[in-house]
């Protein structure tokens, strides 16, 4: 299974926005941001230290990352990754390239023993069960109260 993980630029903004809406929708976010909101929310991404990696094989782009190299809120001498977008394009789903583009992500962009830190939405248990399948367990739970 061949593939690449690139740097995004300037001129993938559309092709990004356009995955991070269906990546809202997959996941059942309330996020209500448009198209050129989200355009413009990883514009700031890239003008700062947020990384964000596209995945393509082929001349297909598989998907996105957007993430984050931290230091450990505790351990300071410690690398904590904030992984805060993943993402496989729709019809490249269940062919393995998740967990696949994660693993090469892990090995080639995060400092080697780094901490992966995710969110994952309480209405996404797809997406819950495939972190599971990477070797994500729970450590807190975020809760709301709607008044």
């Amino acid at each position: 299974m061949e593939f690449w993980i690139q740097k995004a630029t300037i001129d993938d903004l559309k092709l990004l926005s356009q995955m991070n809406k269906e990546l809202i929708e997959d996941e059942g976010s309330r996020n209500p941001m448009t198209l050129a909101q989200l355009e413009d929310r990883f514009l700031g991404w890239l003008s700062s230290d947020w990384e964000i990696a596209l995945f393509e094989k082929a001349s297909a782009i598989l998907g996105y990352a957007v993430y984050q190299i931290r230091e450990d809120d505790f351990y300071p001498e410690e690398s904590n990754v904030y992984l805060r977008q993943y993402y496989i394009a729709r019809q490249q789903r269940s062919h393995g390239y998740g967990s696949a583009v994660f693993k090469q992500l892990v090995r080639d962009s995060f400092p080697s023993g780094a901490k992966v830190t995710i969110d994952v939405l309480a209405s996404n248990p797809r997406g819950q069960q495939f972190w599971t399948n990477c070797g994500f367990e729970p450590y807190y739970t975020n809760m709301q109260l709607k008044q």
